[in-house]
């Protein structure tokens, strides 16, 4: 009888091990459809290709628009969410990071941070004649 228990195939690991990565498909499904998605369809995952490419001319527009409304309610911190919220090109990455720490500086509302503030903004105006606030 022993030898007859021991020719047997025991199929109990292989079928936990299929279970098992059926379970972590359905996870995986489920919690990320869109990459499975794109993945099923031979998509691949390339997260520059969903990216929008932001021209300079239309961050210029989108930044006057910040602040021309910006100008009209005096609101630093709605101006600051916006201005947070833009795709910003390349070669604009550091005036928008210095609009961000004015803002940010406005928004504080502290005397001494009113006036940093408006000195980088005079300081930006200075290098981007197109910034005007």
């Amino acid at each position: 009888m022993n030898e007859d228990m021991s020719s047997q195939r025991n199929w109990f690991p292989v079928i936990v091990a299929g279970l098992t990565i059926v379970l972590a498909i359905a996870f995986y499904a489920k919690f990320r459809p869109g990459d499975f998605a794109a993945f099923i369809q031979g998509g691949g995952d390339d997260a520059s290709s969903t990216a929008s490419v932001v021209t300079e001319d239309g961050y210029k527009s989108a930044v006057t628009s910040i602040f021309a409304t910006y100008d009209t309610n005096q609101n630093p911190t709605e101006a600051y969410n916006a201005l947070i919220a833009l795709h910003v090109p390349s070669s604009m990455q550091q005036f928008h990071i210095d609009c961000i720490i004015a803002l940010g500086k406005l928004a504080d509302g502290s005397s001494a941070g009113t006036d940093d503030a408006m000195a980088r903004f005079n300081a930006l105006h200075a290098q981007y004649s197109w910034f005007a606030l």
